[in-house]
């Protein structure tokens, strides 16, 4: 796991005036807008009930369009960072934003395909779910260096890619996903902490906001380079920058 944070981090520092704002419009500003803009849920008194989980529910249904667009941005701009880097021949920006373009129902039918499972899995039996979390984790960076193939022969390479290592790459993405989450439930607590004393101002409402949208996007744009790390470990690639 080591040697993949390192390439990980190699990548970001070579990479990052090209990265940041890649992530900036597609990762940060879209949950931005969904933190400022969406209103609040009703706060869930009796968490893990059936009234929980309905009031869950009709809060999703109720903003799934503007929750769907936020992470339709995401996932294009997760194809863009993965073709930038894997794309077969390299790609400019420009190349790479076009290109994600027309690979992008690809990527959303295997992305739905893939957490389809993982939720089955998950009502089944915890562990399976979890499981299949760590052998798709290449699932997109496949797509992006070898073409536009079907979403199944997507999922069916990337196990080919993480055999005996579903658990290493579902403890890595679990790893990363839960110190993002860590950064936006500090900021949130803040934020609701202050509004609630009635030392909240317009001002501090965005900073704390945005502090949350940061530690997002940052969660995000590790998981992809750790994913580009990784496929061109296991796969031999040196394509993209």
């Amino acid at each position: 796991m080591g040697h993949l944070i390192a390439d990980a981090q190699r990548m970001w520092r070579a990479e990052r005036p090209l990265l940041l704002p890649i992530a900036g419009l597609f990762y940060f500003l879209p949950t931005l807008a969904l933190l400022l803009l969406l209103p609040q849920p009703a706060e869930i008194t009796d968490p893990g009930t059936d009234a929980a989980s309905q009031a869950l529910i009709a809060y999703t249904l109720d903003n799934a369009g503007s929750i769907l667009s936020a992470n339709l941005a995401n996932l294009f701009g997760a194809a863009v960072v993965l073709l930038l880097f894997l794309g077969r021949p390299q790609l400019t920006a420009s190349d790479a934003l076009r290109r994600a373009l027309t690979l992008l129902p690809i990527f959303l039918i295997a992305v739905i395909s893939v957490w389809a499972g993982v939720f089955v899995g998950g009502l089944m039996f915890v562990l399976p779910g979890l499981y299949l979390v760590g052998r798709s984790f290449l699932v997109t960076a496949v797509i992006a260096s070898e073409g536009a193939q079907s979403p199944v022969q997507a999922i069916s390479r990337s196990f080919a890619l993480t055999k005996g290592r579903g658990w290493l790459f579902f403890s890595l993405v679990a790893a990363v996903f839960l110190t993002g989450q860590v950064g936006v439930m500090i900021a949130g607590s803040i934020d609701r902490a202050m509004i609630a004393s009635g030392m909240a101002s317009p001002v501090t409402v965005f900073l704390f906001n945005a502090s949350a949208a940061l530690a997002s996007t940052a969660a995000s744009l590790a998981t992809l380079l750790l994913e580009v790390a990784a496929y061109r470990r296991l796969a031999g690639s040196s394509n993209g920058i």
